[in-house]
């Protein structure tokens, strides 16, 4: 089978070789005369599928470089125009001239030869100067989506309308804090720690008091016996100049309940002098209108405001009844001074205790003393500062 297809192949070389031989001559020469002349410039056509531009300007055709014989090539040439014409070999048969083979195709050589039209000039369109750029071939795009007219459009759903979005910049995001724990306090417990009012401290209570002002500065300390009363103790001093010590008791009359109350206090007291009688030019005695022994009955009173941390007013009014050992004769020719002598005085005293904890205060007073000596003063005011704390 192979030797049948292969007959008429072999009798059509045979005819070819037979053909090329008178023309041997003329082909070695024209193989020259290739090799001396130059190529003619070839526009190559344009691809298949490219649309013609409607450019004025005519199309500039690329060029093509001569082929120039390399040595070994214009070698052989020279060697085949010398050789005999039968020492040539047979030239393959053109495709032409070639027939086609009557038995299918056998298969495909094992190496073929490489495609080389990718080499060849091709032309290319230059626009023009000066043209216009041709938007719709830079705008269309495969894919693109045909916008409806608006006979079309009013056809078409209408879509809600979205609002723009607005950059936001991450910094100025506040980052969200975690919720601080609520802390229930108890409610506050109201003071009821009185040392300059009517109230009580209570049964085993205890409250003290300093105060800083004219003309003395004093302390004062209030133990409770029971509800209603307590003992008092103090000392006072006018600098120095003269040093009393105190003692006495609070009866709280009337109780009504956390805001007011009304009560009775008396206390007694003997004042030490720096100096005696007889030297003394208004000292201490003038100042502070104490003598050697001292008696003060008087009434108390509170009223504290709304709130557990509200102030408390309180009044002191009392009787003051002094007893001189060291009285003096101010009178010439008066005769002997009595070995004791009597005076008395009305000390006003008024101010609030400011509760700032549940038993501590502070203190504010003020007043004067109403004397009835005619070699004191008629009124000798009083001011103080203090702070009043339980225990």
């Amino acid at each position: 089978m192979l030797l049948a297809r292969s007959l008429p192949m072999l009798v059509l070389a045979l005819v070819g070789d037979v053909q090329a031989r008178p023309a041997e001559g003329r082909s070695s020469a024209a193989v020259s005369a290739g090799a001396a002349a130059p190529k003619r410039e070839v526009a190559a056509p344009a691809p298949a599928g490219t649309a013609p531009s409607n450019r004025s300007s005519a199309t500039a055709p690329a060029r093509v470089a001569p082929k120039t014989t390399p040595p070994a090539d214009s070698a052989r040439a020279r060697s085949r125009a010398t050789a005999p014409a039968s020492e040539l070999p047979a030239p393959a048969p053109s495709e032409a001239t070639a027939p086609a083979p009557s038995g299918p195709a056998g298969p495909p050589p094992r190496n073929p030869a490489p495609d080389t039209s990718w080499a060849q000039p091709a032309e290319v369109s230059a626009p023009a100067r000066n043209e216009a750029p041709d938007d719709a071939a830079w705008e269309s795009f495969p894919g693109a989506t045909a916008v409806p007219r608006a006979e079309e459009a009013a056809t078409l759903p209408r879509l809600p309308e979205v609002p723009p979005l607005v950059p936001v910049d991450d910094a100025a995001i506040p980052t969200p804090q975690p919720a601080a724990p609520v802390v229930t306090r108890p409610p506050p417990v109201p003071n009821r720690v009185s040392l300059l009012g009517a109230r009580t401290v209570g049964e085993g209570g205890l409250a003290a008091g300093l105060s800083l002002g004219f003309p003395t500065v004093s302390a004062r300390v209030a133990v409770g016996v029971l509800r209603r009363l307590d003992v008092l103790a103090g000392v006072d001093s006018a600098y120095g100049l003269m040093n009393e010590l105190r003692l006495g008791a609070r009866w709280m009359v009337f109780d009504g309940g956390p805001r007011w109350s009304l009560g009775v206090a008396v206390e007694g007291s003997h004042a030490f002098f720096l100096r005696p009688a007889s030297v003394e030019d208004r000292g201490a005695r003038y100042l502070s209108g104490r003598r050697n022994w001292n008696v003060q009955p008087g009434i108390v009173g509170n009223f504290q405001l709304r709130g557990a941390r509200a102030p408390r007013l309180f009044l002191d009014v009392r009787y003051l009844l002094t007893l001189d050992t060291e009285p003096i004769q101010g009178v010439p020719l008066g005769g002997l001074p009595p070995d004791v002598e009597l005076s008395s005085a009305f000390p006003i005293r008024v101010g609030a205790e400011v509760p700032v904890s549940e038993k501590t205060s502070y203190a504010v007073t003020l007043g004067g003393d109403i004397r009835t000596r005619p070699d004191e003063a008629d009124f000798m005011p009083v001011i103080s500062f203090g702070v009043v704390t339980g225990f």
